[in-house]
């Protein structure tokens, strides 16, 4: 039997001790932890940040790779965990075995994508800044091989700082502190495109944290957001579209059935893929939104919100302990956030401040606010100042 076949049965036998928790409307057929991949920030070009699963409640977690600080997310493909933080990338299973790590010369500064048809892993990285280094100091995306960990390329995007980057049919997009950057598998750069740094440090975030801007990429354009905008670029070509002020946008733009969703430090904006705006909602939030199946729309402003796709107005909002960078993901029944601690809400009660609101919450482990939680190979994993964290739906024996 494969790893991931008892993983999601292992998933299916915690989840009958848990009464309720992997129910949506009555859908018997909800699984209890996605058991699949996780490729990219947001779990594909989209920026969605959705998988199709339930939420049954984590019982233990392990630390699976220390690393130095670290502020991106991992992937996840075949059960085996990517691992990017400081100056190193590690490759290990969910039971803490290590296939590989591979050091770098350069700092990881983004949250890596992976392809498994071209057996590449590609992380964002960057030179520090330093007294007697290259100004302005350059921003990349290093190439590794999947399966061995070797390094294969390093591919110069802009300046600064890799903020995020974004695979679809192969290609590569980039957004860096100063362009966004389609490359071809091999490298080839098809066309450049510059903006302006993103507005971090001005709001005492830490440039830091910048780590999840990764562009949302469909056939009709590439969306990224620039200092106080979201911009629409053709993906043939580069060229703009299309620009929709938002105010202080610095999280990645994310794709809905009706166009995309920018947040910002000043407020939250629908567009539709014509560049007209849907609506304009007075909040900030300094992370990415997640989108559902249905059209609803999570945004982490302060508290938790659930927005209607439509309007933009808040159907329903739930406590969280603090504010990060870190978009929440949903899942068919629950929306999942870290904000220092781990905690699952459920989507379908009624009421905008219900008190069941809460599905469960794990204060084992301390999550980082600004790196979000990821669900594949029957596990959620987070991180923070201990590292890469496993949390898993029952105890081991």
């Amino acid at each position: 039997m494969s790893r991931r076949a008892v993983l999601a049965l292992g998933g299916t036998a915690a989840t009958s001790t848990l009464a309720g928790c992997n129910v949506m409307n009555n859908d018997s057929n909800t699984k209890p932890f996605h058991d699949g991949d996780w490729r990219s920030y947001g779990n594909g070009p989209s920026n969605a940040n959705r998988v199709a699963s339930g939420m049954p409640e984590p019982a233990a977690h392990t630390v699976l790779a220390s690393g130095d600080w670290p502020y991106t997310p991992p992937v996840v493909h075949e059960d085996v965990v990517y691992f990017a933080a400081g100056r190193e990338v590690v490759a290990v299973m969910p039971d803490g075995n290590e296939q590989w790590s591979q050091r770098l010369d350069t700092e990881v500064c983004g949250s890596p994508a992976l392809d498994p048809s071209r057996d590449r892993l590609y992380v964002p990285t960057r030179v520090v800044q330093t007294s007697n280094g290259p100004d302005p100091a350059p921003a990349f995306v290093t190439v590794l091989s999947l399966s061995e960990g070797e390094i294969k390329h390093t591919f110069r995007v802009g300046d600064r700082r890799t903020y995020g980057l974004s695979l679809a049919e192969g290609d590569i997009y980039a957004r860096s502190a100063t362009a966004c950057v389609k490359l071809a598998p091999d490298g080839t750069e098809q066309w450049r495109q510059p903006l302006d740094p993103l507005i971090y440090d001005e709001y005492n975030l830490g440039d830091s944290t910048v780590t999840q801007v990764a562009p949302a990429v469909t056939e009709d354009g590439v969306y990224v957001p620039d200092r106080n905008a979201v911009v629409k670029l053709d993906p043939g070509t580069g060229d703009e579209r299309w620009r929709v002020t938002v105010d202080t946008a610095y999280a990645a733009s994310v794709i809905d059935d009706a166009g995309v969703i920018q947040t910002g430090h000043q407020e939250t904006v629908a567009v539709n893929h014509a560049g007209e705006v849907r609506w304009r909602r007075d909040l900030h939030s300094r992370g990415a939104a997640a989108v559902a199946a249905n059209g609803d729309i999570y945004v982490i402003a302060g508290d938790l919100h659930e927005l209607d796709a439509a309007t933009g107005e808040t159907n329903w909002q739930a406590h969280l302990p603090s504010e990060g960078t870190a978009a929440p993901v949903v899942t068919d029944d629950s929306v999942l956030a870290v904000s220092g601690d781990v905690r699952a809400f459920r989507r379908d009660t009624g009421g905008i401040l219900a008190p069941d609101r809460k599905r469960w919450e794990f204060t084992a482990v301390h999550a980082a606010a600004y790196s979000s939680p990821v669900i594949a190979a029957g596990q959620v994993f987070v991180v923070g100042p201990m590292g890469l964290i496993a949390l898993a739906p029952e105890k081991s024996e």
